[in-house]
């Protein structure tokens, strides 16, 4: 019945016209009488219709819950009234109060796209705008959108002189009228944001700079981007909301408006606070006040950090008995019967009680053992366990020095390489006029044994990440050019170049990089898996910089592939990262569709990290990047994979979500070894710090599971200390300030430490341990101690 008995009476008469009642027949009436005396010859009845009809017409806008019926009547007569407009002569006084009642009428009776309510509004009497409610204005700010767009695209003037007296009052009104957001979209359509900064009042400033920060993540471009965080910085500023308009100078990376607002503060607390939120960002920066520069310094972060273990209760040492729970495992695998698999097993331990013990100063392995520990580890076992003496004093500084100086002097080389590392751990972070590290970690480099090089090269890194130290540019430069220097070598220089001029966009790094890559002959790039460290460089020197990257893309077409197209790929991803931007995900996608072979598929490696990279930025981005790494683990090469753990922990670094969790905890049993390592490892950094009671019984689980398989075991080991780090007072995560800004320095060292996960076979992970996971973690600080 209802499909054709009523379908076909529809048809043939049209919908059944609604009935009225005596008081809508009277309004209808009144209305089309109106509409007749608009063409009357006499003067009066004419203005006594205009008035009549606006009357009639405001009072319906008062309470809009639908169609007014004024509105509804008047439909009809819609394309009479205009007509009878173009009647009126120009100089008729009248018109331009005629051309008002058509401006309103067009909100709902004007076709799509014709922006007739602007047209008339140019014509009308040009006062009481404002007095026909928000949605007309609503309609109105939509209509002076379209017109400037189309004006842009036609390249004729967009100066919106003839619309400005509409802007003028559209955007006052709205902003004292708690329609807020509704200005501020205006303001970005016209591109005329500054006009927000004399509207904002002290009640209405906050949720516009809230709504405008919050647009800015979808800007259209850099350009825009800019300016509407300028603009906001400009608000907090004149309101005097000196912490907020640091957050915004900060995520601008302008010291100049830093230092502006540092000077400006005159409230010694509130200066304080602002002095923990620059030291936490780690940039070079510098006050007149002793204690401000303290505090940013991070020379109070050692003592501020024990002081909240002290409160905690969570001083004493940790053994890693207490957290690996292997006194439990009843089963014997092959990490007690093989000298080899011995050798992983004091390695891992070493980790572990570095981690657990991160930054107490104090342990129950190495600061009152060392002498029994480094005897029974090997050659690279000696060197982990001298460089993770500086885990345990990190951010002492010069206690810390003093505490690990006397391992410089004994009879073993790798002992003293990881004490120069040991070195950097130690006032990573931390800003000393008197540079204790830098002078002896300098001659180190120019004169040393190589593997002392590589030891200082590694402590500069962690010592002096994001510092732009231009010594340290000329004692590098030579490593990174020489060939004579081995791959490692000269690869990690590059890596400490590109840590510690981190986001500057510095020319001459790139080109003491790009000679360092083109000087070496492209078959021992390509062998070596270590050369991938020289397209990271690369791309940490352009950390967050978008569009800044242009030229350096064509630089790096002379590399031949597989290297060169890595480098470019990598490049595209730090200069994007965090910014949700769907084109370069696109792109990235891209280079994740090919099948080809192993030795050609080294970009799909990065095309896989940059998906998450790019998207860890903003929630709709996380999540659209896990459902495509999803579909990856199922149609992706072994490549693709075995990266793909990887990218779904940068997607949630130190949360360890459920749904994450079983994600990575069925792929540690898949039967691809490597894609299992690299779980497991993932799994060690979305738990990082947060010591997860679930998290912690599935690594059990695995360990028990991976009794017989030493290096699978190794990975379980390093992910147990990585989710007890600092005895749950420690973050991983880059995006901090309520997911505001992004530390490049901790970002920098989550990137160098997943790059080293994304070969474990290749890379040896026992015999070449992983350096990067102490830089990811140390070049991070812990929230309580800023919460203290």
């Amino acid at each position: 019945l209802w499909s054709r008995g009523l379908g076909e009476v529809y048809k043939r008469q049209g919908v059944v016209e609604e009935e009225l009642s005596e008081e809508d027949l009277e309004l209808k009436k009144k209305l089309d009488l109106y509409v007749e005396r608009l063409t009357d010859v006499a003067k009066e009845l004419r203005q006594a219709a205009i008035d009549g009809l606006k009357n009639e017409v405001r009072s319906s806008t008062s309470s809009m819950t639908g169609v007014p019926k004024p509105f509804k009547f008047l439909k009809p007569h819609y394309g009479k009234i205009k007509e009878t407009f173009k009647i009126y002569n120009d100089n008729d006084p009248q018109k331009p109060l005629f051309a008002d009642l058509l401006s309103v009428l067009a909100i709902t009776m004007s076709e799509p796209g014709t922006n007739e309510a602007l047209q008339f509004a140019l014509q009308g009497s040009k006062t009481g705008i404002t007095s026909w409610g928000h949605e007309y204005l609503r309609t109105l700010s939509g209509e002076i959108s379209n017109t400037y767009k189309k004006r842009v695209d036609a390249g004729a003037e967009t100066d919106l002189k003839d619309l400005q007296f509409l802007i003028d009052e559209i955007i006052p009104f709205n902003m004292h009228h708690n329609a807020e957001p509704d200005a501020v979209d205006l303001c970005l359509e016209i591109n005329r944001l500054p006009l927000l900064v004399d509207q904002c009042t002290e009640h209405n400033y906050e949720r516009v700079c809230l709504y405008l920060l919050s647009c800015a993540s979808y800007a259209a471009d850099p350009e825009e981007y800019e300016i509407s965080l300028n603009v906001c910085f400009k608000i907090l500023r004149l309101r005097q909301a000196f912490p907020e308009a640091l957050r915004v100078a900060l995520k601008l990376n302008n010291l100049d408006l830093v230092d502006s607002i540092m000077k400006e503060c005159k409230d010694l607390a509130t200066l304080k606070q602002m002095a923990f939120m620059i030291g936490r960002q780690k940039i070079p920066f510098h006050v007149r006040n002793e204690e401000l520069n303290a505090i940013i310094s991070n020379n109070k972060l050692s003592e501020n950090y024990k002081l909240v273990a002290k409160d905690l209760q969570v001083l004493e040492p940790k053994t890693v008995e207490q957290v690996t729970k292997s006194q439990f495992d009843e089963a014997k695998g092959p990490l007690n019967t093989s000298a080899v698999d011995s050798s992983k097993k004091l390695i891992a331990d070493t980790y572990i009680n570095a981690f657990v013990n991160f930054g107490f100063g104090t342990d129950s392995l190495l600061t009152n053992g060392a002498n029994h520990w480094f005897p029974r580890n090997k050659e690279s076992g000696k060197f982990v366990a001298a460089a993770s003496l500086g885990l345990i004093h990190m951010w002492e500084g010069d206690e810390g020095m003093n505490a690990i100086d006397k391992y410089l002097y004994v009879p073993d080389d790798n002992i003293i390489a990881g004490t120069y590392f040991a070195m950097g751990l130690t006032n990573c972070g931390i800003m000393n006029d008197f540079d204790p590290s830098l002078q002896i970690l300098l001659e180190q480099i120019r004169s040393g044994k190589d593997i002392y090089k590589l030891g200082s090269v590694l402590g500069l890194s962690f010592a002096y990440a994001g510092t732009n130290r231009q010594e340290i540019l000329e004692a590098l430069s030579t490593l990174v050019i020489d060939t004579n220097y081995s791959l490692e070598i000269s690869a990690m220089s590059a890596l400490c170049l590109g840590i510690v001029f981190v986001g500057s966009c510095n020319v001459d790094v790139l080109n003491i990089i790009m000679q360092g890559v083109t000087d070496r002959e492209p078959s021992t790039l390509e062998t070596n898996k270590l050369s991938i460290y020289f397209a990271l460089a690369l791309g940490l020197v352009f950390l967050g910089q978008q569009e800044k990257i242009d030229a350096s893309i064509e630089a790096v077409k002379v590399v031949p592939a597989p290297l060169g197209k890595f480098m470019t790929y990598t490049l595209t991803f730090c200069a994007y990262a965090a910014t949700g931007n769907v084109l370069k995900i696109q792109e990235m996608l891209h280079g994740c569709n090919d099948h080809l072979e192993a030795k050609d598929s080294l970009h799909q490696i990065a095309a896989v990290l940059g998906i998450a990279i790019i998207g860890m930025g903003e929630e709709i981005g996380i999540e659209m990047a896990f459902r495509t790494m999803n579909h990856l683990l199922q149609y992706g090469e072994p490549v693709i994979r075995k990266t793909v753990p990887l990218a779904i922990a940068l997607l949630s670094l130190s949360n360890p979500q459920i749904s994450t969790m079983d994600i990575l905890t069925k792929l540690t049993y898949d039967n691809d070894k490597e894609v299992a390592q690299t779980a497991i490892f993932a799994l060690g950094l979305i738990g990082a710090g947060s010591n997860n009671s679930r998290l912690a019984e599935l690594l059990r689980q695995q360990a028990s599971y991976s009794l017989k398989d030493s290096d699978n075991l190794f990975m379980v080991r390093i992910a147990q200390g990585l989710l007890q780090m600092g005895k749950g007072l420690m973050n991983i995560n880059p995006i901090h300030s309520d997911k505001f800004l992004l530390s490049n320095v901790a970002l920098a060292g989550i990137l160098v430490a997943t790059f080293a996960a994304t070969d474990l076979k290749k890379y040896n992970m026992w015999k070449l341990p992983l350096h990067s996971i102490l830089l990811g973690t140390s070049s991070l600080s812990t929230i309580l101690c800023y919460s203290q």
